[in-house]
């Protein structure tokens, strides 16, 4: 077998032998996904000299015609962009991107746009067959999508018979590979819902449900036409979400417990609705309107290879209450307390698995896969149809399976009247059965039902995708949980906080994920802060300040601590630790604040020991601004602020000193600082104008990145950077790397490169940061390659 590597991708010769390997784990054919009628899809296309750069042609109408009809399958019309009209600026400009924003700029009102480009290159002679390298990249996206455009890189060979066929020729070989590249890409926007009428778009167009499921897993039937989804749940105002795992909380009643053993990290200890009941008073005081239990479904109650079942996430019943923690009567009334207290119950249920050895896995085994445990993580299939850590992994593409899980999801909305679900496992199920399930129960609870997904990554383009195809209220922000731990525990630049936050343009709407420190899968914070409390108050004084509705772990108020499991999940305990009062006062800063519940991002300053950022309405903006160094630093305020008068935040002020139209922050310190305009909705402007900017909206600026070494390539955060994902890193061309990034963005990045047993090398030191400030001129820098 012959692997060549082109544009990062390793490829093989064996195409025949590859398809039949992969057509016997294929799922039977499915129609393909459809847009309303004549949906225009703007095209252009490009084949650019292997050999030569700057050297480009059109490619051969054969394959433009294939391309066609594969589009055509889907309801979709081609409008080839004429060649003349972008050739000379694509042969100066071999950036994907840059390309793909010329020809969206030649046809902006087109719905959809695709860019083809594809390189020939004679590969060898064999057997009296002439071997061609085709690599072929296709980039599109849709116009009404925040999202990144997508791109799809993949290599294919053609064995041509004569030696006068050339370029043109072994691309018409593999046409037909190359349109159902095209398809593939076109399928994952089909199954999104940005092209479907308000109404019915008639047979064949339910959003996001006609996509097939991935490998093994063959799409459900779902309601008739659900509603549009728009990624729009609204969270209530000033709300904070605490998660109690209930064995661990408070033992309210005795009676209940069974066996217990508090000295055995891995039994039960006793806790229970009622416990929670007897606490909520305390809860409500500490600033809390959301209580999202662990689940309290009947489960295994038996350790599994010494594994304790106390979590709840083993289910055995669905419906039913487990009776260690009281019965269906009293989590009604911890529901009703609730409301009472005009607080809100959050239920976790589990959908993807059951509990190892449990009734339903020996009366059913025709529900569950039985493929035994994941063994390769990165193996789709694998991953949603692979039993997580042994736990049986149920068959959710059956009807029967389905209709049990959803009946019971719909009993417990009508019993409880919860305010929604935390859904577990969300990487462990096909996307399609997320959207099925999360309209079915939308339709049946509502629209302001909480759909909460847990999707434990760190990649903000998985998670975005996730939330959209999956049809989420919302999901957990990892990627900033997990920044905030690197900056505040671990010493890494506050700025890396600024890319993060930068990436909100991806999700439908950022200000309804949930934010948090750590969870009950995660080390608790205080212990990634090595026990020290000043470290974990400036962590917690950033997420409940952050846009999204802010989580937190019980116990967090108490300084709990645990690396691990069992260990992170430790029994609560019920004293007045400082943490206590520094999270009452921020929750109570949140919910007086216009600004902290609504306002929109600007960046005031980024740097390596710095970041500060404002949140801004019309009516008042907060500063948090992040000192990670040595020395005081001051924060200048923007012109849109001139004339506002500053009040420092008593939970987290600036130093004294600050000049006119700025903030100090201490060496190592959070200051929050509150603005108001000197006239009433003096903010206005500069509110609507950053977000604008934040959601991708806003100017681009270009950016230009000379290197001297052509062979070193870039890759860095947000998907234009490659996501950080090295087979999508930036190429060099001639003159270095040439983007288009939005104005107001932090970036960080790092060069790498090929080394000579064809791994990858990364340069050494710290993340580099490209902070893209305003300007009508190119943003110019020169890179050298950093080593020790």
């Amino acid at each position: 077998m012959v692997l060549k590597k082109r544009w990062g991708v390793v490829v093989s010769f064996s195409v025949a032998v590859a398809a039949v390997a992969l057509a016997a784990c294929l799922p039977r054919a499915v129609p393909p996904p459809l847009a309303p009628s004549g949906t225009v899809v703007a095209v252009a296309y490009i084949r650019d000299d292997a050999r030569r750069a700057g050297v480009v042609a059109d490619v051969p109408e054969g394959l433009k015609k294939r391309i066609a009809e594969a589009l055509a399958k889907r309801n979709l019309r081609a409008e080839v962009i004429p060649y003349a009209d972008y050739a000379a600026y694509y042969a100066k400009v071999r950036d994907s991107q840059r390309r793909f924003e010329m020809a969206k700029a030649l046809t902006p009102e087109a719905p959809l746009h695709l860019l083809v480009e594809t390189r020939v290159s004679f590969f060898s002679q064999v057997g009296g067959r002439f071997s061609w390298d085709i690599s072929v990249r296709t980039t599109g996206a849709r116009a009404d999508s925040p999202m990144a455009p997508t791109v799809v890189t993949k290599d294919y060979g053609a064995a041509l018979q004569f030696d006068q066929q050339r370029e043109d020729d072994a691309q018409l070989e593999v046409a037909q590979q190359i349109s159902g590249q095209v398809a593939g890409l076109f399928d994952s926007f089909l199954a999104s819902p940005f092209l479907v009428p308000e109404t019915d778009g008639g047979p064949g167009t339910v959003p996001g449900l006609n996509a097939p499921a991935g490998p093994g897993i063959e799409p459900g039937k779902s309601t008739p036409a659900p509603q549009p989804y728009r990624g729009s749940w609204e969270p209530p105002e000033g709300d904070a979400v605490y998660f109690v795992m209930v064995d661990r909380f408070s033992n309210g009643d005795a009676k209940n417990d069974g066996v217990v053993d508090t000295q055995d990290a891995q039994a039960f200890h006793g806790g229970d609705l009622q416990g929670v009941i007897d606490r909520l008073d305390g809860l409500q005081q500490l600033g809390v309107r959301t209580v999202w239990l662990s689940p309290v479904f009947q489960m295994r109650t038996d350790k599994f290879y010494e594994y304790g079942a106390f979590h709840g996430y083993w289910v055995e019943d669905f419906g039913k209450v487990e009776p260690r923690f009281g019965d269906e009567a009293l989590l009604k009334t911890l529901s009703a307390e609730l409301r009472r207290r005009d607080m809100r119950l959050v239920l976790d249920v589990v959908l993807n698995h059951v509990g190892p050895e449990t009734r339903l896995a020996r009366e059913r085994p025709d529900w569950f896969h039985g493929l035994g445990p994941i063994k390769d993580w990165n193996d789709p299939r694998e991953l949603v149809m692979g039993d997580v850590h042994g736990l049986p992994d149920l068959a959710v593409e059956k009807e029967e399976v389905y209709a049990h899980l959803l009946a019971h999801s719909r009993r417990w909305v009508d019993v409880l009247k919860p305010a929604g679900f935390r859904l577990d496992a969300v990487k462990h199920m096909p996307t399609s059965f997320w959207a099925r399930y999360n309209d079915d129960l939308r339709q049946h609870a509502g629209k302001d039902f909480l759909l909460l997904g847990e999707m434990l990554d760190g990649d903000p383009v998985l998670l975005a995708t996730t939330m959209k195809e999956g049809r989420f209220g919302t999901m957990f922000d990892f990627p900033l949980a997990f920044g905030l731990v690197e900056v505040f525990c671990k010493g890494r630049s506050p700025a890396h906080l600024g890319a993060i936050l930068s990436n909100d343009r991806l999700y439908p709407a950022p200000g309804a994920l949930v934010t948090m420190l750590d969870n009950h899968d995660l080390p608790r914070v205080m212990s990634e802060c090595g026990g020290d409390v000043e470290k974990v108050k400036r962590a917690l004084a950033v997420q409940l300040t952050a846009r999204g509705v802010p989580a937190l772990t019980y116990g967090t108020e108490e300084g709990l601590t645990g690396a691990k499991e069992p260990e992170n999940r430790g029994d609560m305990r019920f004293t007045q630790h400082p943490l206590r009062t520094w999270i009452g006062g921020l929750l109570a800063l949140r919910r007086g604040s216009e600004a902290l519940q609504r306002g929109e991002t600007m960046v005031l300053a980024a740097r390596e020991d710095l970041f500060a950022y404002a949140r801004v309405t019309a009516q008042e903006a907060v500063v948090i601004a992040v000192n990670g160094g040595d020395s005081a630093a001051d924060v200048a305020l923007p012109a849109e602020f001139s004339g506002s008068r500053l009040e420092p935040l008593a939970v987290a002020p600036p130093v004294p000193g600050s000049s006119e139209g700025a903030v100090r922050v201490g060496p190592g310190q959070v200051a929050l600082v509150k603005v108001t305009p000197g006239a009433p909705g003096g903010f206005a402007a500069a509110a609507k104008l950053a977000g604008l900017r934040w959601r991708g909206g806003g100017v681009r600026r270009n950016v230009e990145l000379s290197v001297a070494d052509p062979s070193i390539r870039l890759v860095g955060s947000g998907p234009e950077l490659g996501g950080w994902k090295a087979e999508r890193s930036l190429r060099s061309g001639p003159d270095g790397f040439s983007l288009s990034l939005p104005v107001g963005a932090v970036f960080e990045y790092k060069l790498l490169r090929d080394n000579a047993s064809g791994k990858v090398d990364w340069e050494d030191g710290n993340n580099r940061l490209l902070v893209v400030s305003e300007g009508t001129e190119p943003l110019r820098q020169t890179l050298a390659w950093s080593q020790r």
